[in-house]
């Protein structure tokens, strides 16, 4: 496995874990991200508890600066999503073996 974590590799890790073929993994996560991607765009927050919550927030239109031209210009809000951890996964990034890891890689 590289340095991300792909599409696919997911696919089969889930695969593998649920014990469903590739095809019935990348459907129910296909379904997932839509289903989250859905309620995020009506304005709802995802939370799944120890893992983190998606929220969408609206990013106000703020004063710019063109590199190319150096004209500066209005860069115009628009709705975004945020994600904040959750605890299991905060504490899963700051184990002692997990900081190890990232360090010596």
């Amino acid at each position: 496995m590289g340095q991300n974590l792909s599409k696919a590799e997911l696919i089969g890790i889930v695969a593998e874990r649920a014990g469903l073929t590739k095809a019935q993994a990348n459907q129910a996560i296909n379904e997932t991200f839509q289903a989250i991607q859905d309620g995020l765009t009506q304005g709802k927050k995802f939370t799944m508890v120890g893992f983190g919550t998606f929220k969408p927030v609206v990013r106000q239109p703020r004063a710019g600066t063109n590199p190319r031209t150096g004209e500066s210009m209005v860069i115009p809000g628009k709705l975004v999503a945020k994600f904040r951890s959750g605890k299991n996964l905060t504490d899963a990034l700051n184990s002692v073996k997990s900081i190890s890891e990232w360090v010596n890689n």
